[in-house]
């Protein structure tokens, strides 16, 4: 007679381990930060959902010079947006709790700019707008989707290759 508890599981020890709705929730958040970065031109180095103590996924900007723009500030502060305005057209919610990291970024860039709290706000609303009109724009919202299948098999993607699903996807489109 064996005993249950030591059957033998190889047939599924290699399997991905399925993803909970949180970890679905941060692919599309930090997707939604690389699509933002790439559609306007700043490379990514790597993007991840595997989570440590400080975070629960992380998208990892590139050192190397990207596309010029006309307003860098502007520029961060979207990315910033890209991952809590991804992440709320899945869930339905933007989680301004679990963008805490990026919120802090926002209200640095916004301050730098405005002249009082007031004026800081309506930027910040004003790029919550922006970012959620470049996700809307064709082949945005369908990179992010596809970089979230993808996170879900590997849980990390680099740099590299969140910018080929992104051209692909465009190229596609464009054509």
């Amino acid at each position: 007679m064996t005993d249950d508890s030591t059957a033998d599981n190889t047939t599924t020890d290699h399997l991905p381990s399925p993803l909970s709705e949180e970890d679905i929730a941060t692919a599309y958040h930090e997707a939604g930060h690389a699509i933002v970065a790439v559609a306007l031109g700043k490379p990514v180095a790597k993007l991840t959902i595997e989570r440590n103590s400080m975070r629960l996924g992380q998208c990892q900007m590139s050192h190397r010079r990207g596309q010029p723009v006309k307003d860098e500030l502007e520029v961060q502060m979207m990315i910033l947006l890209g991952g809590v305005v991804a992440e709320a057209r899945f869930t339905g919610d933007y989680n301004w709790d679990g963008a805490r990291q990026d919120m802090v970024g926002i209200r640095r860039l916004s301050r730098a700019r405005a002249g009082s709290d007031a004026q800081a706000e309506r930027l910040q609303q004003k790029m919550l707008a922006k970012t959620d009109h470049l996700l809307d724009q064709s082949g945005h919202w369908e990179s992010v989707v596809a970089i979230v299948e993808e996170l879900k098999k590997t849980k990390s993607l680099s740099g590299r290759a969140v910018q080929h699903i992104y051209d692909s996807i465009m190229s596609r489109i464009d054509s």
